[in-house]
């Protein structure tokens, strides 16, 4: 008879307790989802930070806010049953904009893995699928297929637009065409940042297997794949990273975190890399059962398995999750360096920075040429985070505003920029609604030349303050916009070239060209950057 398999490696993807939709509120562990309401009646144009203001200005503590797009539905949830009996008292006698609250009790979020099967999963693609979908293709295909994926999402504008326009609409001023699409240097292994999940495998029943989730979490889904034949976007530096990782979690002691059961140590880990061949690994656990002397363990554990760095291009971290989030430093350099366009930046295991560092460079030499900068350009960097692209295009320009919410961020990209010697650049604190006018008054009294905005949000686009605040500063001629998601950043679009309205003034924004650079090779994203200018329309059509 063989042996008995080890307690670790067993794995119970559906057991009687999961089946209960609801059995992850009677586990014990904290959930704000059992304290939760339901508010209807508010305002569509009503966001979930607006909305959280008005909560907490009634004197409540909301845990979670969740805003049904397109509705006048919120979920909100609180820490304890007073702070929801609390909530339901208050709101119900609030409005906004004389609409009245209509508030009550709401049932908790049922579990995904009671609703759908994990082990009847229907999902037969592989994680080398998932991640590089277009792999089996030639490069130059890939390429032409993203050429038409973005002349379509371009006819959509166009669509969108003329309705706001009607019979007026100046259709010369928006032919959405794309321009180009540049390829990226590197094809095979571009990747410098990955996050390996650990998780239970279905076919082998392995608890610590280290890789890509194969499906969505919603669906119930949490089988994990190794990522070895994911090539194409991972260099095999990292590969390199989870097999050893792999083997330290399964002797360790501590077991690989459920996310089913939410119970267990090792989440994932974190692979960061640069041209010069610096590993840096982020190692994140949670620790929700973890005593302080089980923390300190497990830091010691890694030191002794990970050893003394073979030289300065090997640095670790540990990060903690499952409370109040925090990273310690633990092996190496707390930081590495890459070189971009002519200039260093500092990378720390926070740090964002773009996933494809060649492709990253002609990102940002396609923004200086699509711009037309030039020693006359005042260039106003709208939600710049740590400064990277005013940074890079500063020695085209005359000077260079950067506009930052994030406090931190700014921090980092002042250093940035003195690391760098760049002095022809301003750092500026604030919410860019405020701060954009205030600049733009200082750069009226300095005269300093032709200004262009250029924005690089994140996927689902910009706040649309900061769209009417780029809509009603006239002085602002010219804009260039970043996207990595055009799909997500229509409204943000249509909003910058509809005709003028009581939120939306100003001259509306023309259409100039479209140039995509693909960052992301293999798969089916890249990014556009668009060239917009502002001229005086005939009256007839403002």
């Amino acid at each position: 008879m063989p042996d008995e398999e080890p307690p670790s490696k067993k794995v119970k993807l559906q057991s009687e307790d999961n089946a209960d939709p609801l059995a992850y509120t009677k586990t014990g562990e904290f959930t704000s989802e059992v304290f939760k309401i339901i508010i209807r009646n508010i305002p569509l144009y009503i966001s979930p930070s607006e909305l959280k203001k008005i909560i907490i200005k009634q004197n409540l503590d909301p845990v979670k806010i969740k805003r049904a797009p397109k509705t006048n539905i919120a979920f909100v949830t609180f820490r304890d049953e007073d702070g929801r009996l609390a909530a339901l008292e208050k709101l119900s006698n609030c409005k906004i904009k004389n609409r009245k609250l209509e508030v009550a009790k709401a049932d908790p979020k049922k579990s995904p893995f009671a609703v759908n099967s994990i082990q009847n999963n229907t999902d037969n693609k592989s994680v080398h699928q998932k991640t590089s979908p277009l792999y089996d293709m030639k490069y130059d295909d890939q390429l032409e297929l993203k050429i038409k994926n973005i002349q379509d999402v371009f006819d959509s504008y166009k669509s969108a637009i003329k309705q706001q326009w009607g019979t007026s609409f100046p259709e010369d001023k928006y032919c959405f065409v794309i321009n180009e699409m540049k390829p990226s240097p590197t094809k095979m292994g571009y990747r410098n940042k990955c996050e390996f999940t650990v998780g239970v495998n279905v076919e082998t029943q392995d608890p610590f297997t280290v890789g890509f989730v194969k499906g969505r979490f919603s669906d119930g889904n949490i089988s994990v794949e190794e990522p070895f034949e994911c090539l194409e976007i991972c260099p095999k530096i990292m590969m390199n990273e989870v097999r050893k990782f792999k083997a330290f979690i399964e002797s360790s002691g501590y077991p690989p975190y459920n996310s089913v059961t939410n119970v267990g140590v090792w989440k994932a880990l974190e692979v960061r890399t640069n041209s010069t061949g610096h590993v840096m690994i982020t190692m994140i656990v949670d620790i929700r059962q973890l005593s302080e002397e089980d923390q300190i363990k497990i830091a010691s554990l890694i030191k002794e398995n990970y050893g003394t760095p073979p030289n300065d291009h090997f640095s670790v971290f540990l990060k903690y999750v499952g409370r109040k989030e925090r990273v310690v430093h633990i092996l190496g350099l707390q930081f590495m360096t890459e070189e971009l366009c002519g200039f260093n930046f500092q990378i720390t295991s926070g740090s964002f920075f773009q996933v494809n560092s060649g492709a990253a460079g002609v990102l940002y030499q396609t923004i200086r040429e699509t711009a037309e900068l030039d020693a006359s350009t005042v260039l106003l960097d709208v939600c710049c985070g740590t400064g990277t692209i005013g940074i890079i295009l500063s020695k085209y320009v005359a000077h260079v505003h950067g506009i930052e919410l994030v406090e931190s961020a700014v921090k980092d990209a002042k250093q940035n920029a003195e690391k760098n010697n760049v002095s022809n650049i301003t750092f500026y604190t604030g919410n860019a609604k405020v701060v954009t006018p205030r600049v733009l008054k200082a750069i009226t009294k300095t005269k300093e030349g032709r200004i262009v905005a250029v924005v690089d949000p994140p996927r689902g686009g910009l706040h649309a303050d900061v769209i009417s605040c780029l809509r009603n500063n006239e002085m602002i001629t010219e804009l260039v916009y970043v996207s990595c998601d055009i799909d997500q950043i229509r409204n943000n679009i249509v909003n910058l070239c509809r005709p003028s309205s009581n939120k939306y003034g100003g001259l509306p924004f023309q259409f100039i060209k479209a140039v995509a650079v693909d960052l992301f090779p293999h798969t089916r994203k890249f990014e556009v950057v668009f060239h917009f200018k502002r001229d005086r329309l005939p009256s007839t059509m403002i």
